[in-house]
């Protein structure tokens, strides 16, 4: 049964195709879209318009099917027994390429299993070191947090023994004026008292 093609109707039928095929292994040559078409258009009168491309591909095609129906009947011919024989033949085969199939297919699932239980054994262990190392950067959180909350107690003990050197020095300054007043208070007295005293030593004129 040949396919059914489609699209603008050839110049030329299958007939002419097979035709021209076996006039060009008659010659010896391989038969391609090209040698097809230069044989058909020569001896079978075909029109030379016809696309070489598209011959091509019918050529492949009918091979094929002239292929397939001479092994068809290769097989038809054959008596029972062979075939018998052939079947036979075809299940032993299948079994024991099944079988090396099976046997290939376990070595690689105990291998895949080795493998995932290798893979799920480094992924607890990974995951063991990502948790110590979520651990360790927790307490260096909570160690630069008590760092920074001492930092900020030295900064406030800090700012008050600033604000009492201040007033140490204000106090400082205020009593030293008052020590100067004092002075210059006892210096004046002195004087006054001196100058009373030299007033009172002197003769009194008669």
């Amino acid at each position: 049964m040949t396919e059914k093609r489609t699209g603008r109707p050839p110049k030329y039928t299958e007939a002419q195709v097979m035709e021209g095929v076996e006039l060009v292994e008659r010659d010896g040559n391989v038969p391609t879209g090209d040698s097809v078409k230069k044989v058909m258009c020569a001896h079978l009168g075909v029109a030379g318009g016809i696309n070489a491309q598209s011959l091509d591909k019918e050529v492949e095609r009918l091979l094929a099917e002239r292929d397939r129906i001479r092994r068809d009947r290769r097989i038809a011919a054959l008596p029972n027994s062979t075939t018998e024989a052939a079947r036979q033949i075809a299940q032993l085969v299948e079994a024991a390429v099944l079988d090396h199939l099976g046997s290939e297919h376990e070595s690689l699932r105990a291998f895949a299993g080795k493998k995932l239980a290798d893979l799920s054994a480094d992924l607890t262990t990974q995951r063991e070191q990502i948790r110590a190392l979520l651990g360790k950067i927790d307490a260096k959180d909570d160690e630069i947090a008590g760092l920074e909350l001492e930092k900020a107690e030295i900064s406030e003990r800090l700012s008050m023994a600033e604000l009492e050197v201040a007033a140490l020095k204000e106090a400082a300054v205020y009593h030293q004026r008052e020590n100067d007043f004092r002075s210059e208070v006892m210096a004046l007295m002195k004087d006054a008292l001196g100058a009373q005293t030299m007033r009172e030593e002197m003769p009194v004129e008669k």
